[in-house]
């Protein structure tokens, strides 16, 4: 099972938020509909995401042989640690993940993805994705305090590239362009609705910086994440809605 936030999608709105049922949570590298639903306050000029996969229980900081160890199977990291994955034949390069670090400097934490290739051009708006729904993702789910409530209510920060599909006509054509130009990097915080059964993920005002190395086929972002320490955890994942997801496994390859 997928655990950790995964947004699977993105809706504008004009006026208010409407909050969709949920749906069941999804397989590993299976794309379906959303379990719960992030939305953006629009007070924030933002705009709704839906999430899925919320996790329960509490995950290890270091690799396990035993899965109950790291719950869904992903690894959550220490700033400062590094991580290898085995390479996932099954899911394309770009968003298959073989490792992963970080560090952090007061409150300043960069995330680096090592990533199996990243493709100078890629395609976007494919066919199958809808209208402003998010079509690749690459994210970290930042857990700033470690307590006893669910996984999905200890995140507080999301940290990602992300780009989401423009497809006004439903016979749009897909477009290849530039990965730089096309995926764009964002810091969210996390508020979480206990009523409704939601969590919503609002637009932090920070500057957040994306480097990608075509050379190295890393992507690498560094951003300020107020409250982050060295006892914070991060979880690392990889999002493409119509082929597939990955993270750091639990498992050593």
């Amino acid at each position: 099972m997928f655990k950790g936030i995964l947004l699977a999608g993105l809706v504008l709105l004009a006026a208010a938020c409407t909050v969709a049922p949920a749906a069941p949570s999804v397989a590993t590298r299976s794309v379906q509909e959303s379990r719960l639903l992030a939305v953006l306050e629009p007070e924030q000029g933002s705009t709704p995401l839906a999430v899925s996969g919320a996790a329960q229980g509490q995950a290890a900081l270091t690799v396990s042989a035993e899965p109950a160890d790291c719950p869904g199977g992903y690894l959550r990291m220490l700033p400062g640690q590094s991580a290898s994955d085995p390479v996932a034949e099954d899911i394309p390069a770009y968003i298959d993940i073989v490792g992963a670090a970080s560090s952090l400097d007061d409150e300043t934490l960069t995330a680096v993805f090592h990533l199996r290739e990243i493709p100078e051009e890629m395609a976007f708006n494919r066919a199958g994705v809808k209208d402003l729904h998010s079509e690749y993702m690459w994210t970290v789910e930042i857990f700033v305090e470690n307590g006893q409530a669910s996984e999905s209510e200890q995140i507080e920060y999301m940290l990602g590239a992300v780009y989401s599909a423009r497809r006004v006509l439903a016979d749009t054509p897909a477009a290849t362009r530039p990965f730089q130009e096309a995926v764009r990097s964002t810091l969210w915080k996390a508020k979480h609705d206990h009523e409704q059964d939601v969590t919503f993920l609002i637009n932090v005002p920070v500057h957040v910086r994306m480097l990608v190395s075509h050379e190295e086929d890393t992507l690498t972002l560094i951003s300020e994440v107020p409250g982050i320490t060295s006892e914070s955890t991060l979880l690392f994942s990889t999002y493409d809605i119509l082929l597939g997801q990955d993270g750091v496994s639990c498992r050593p390859g």
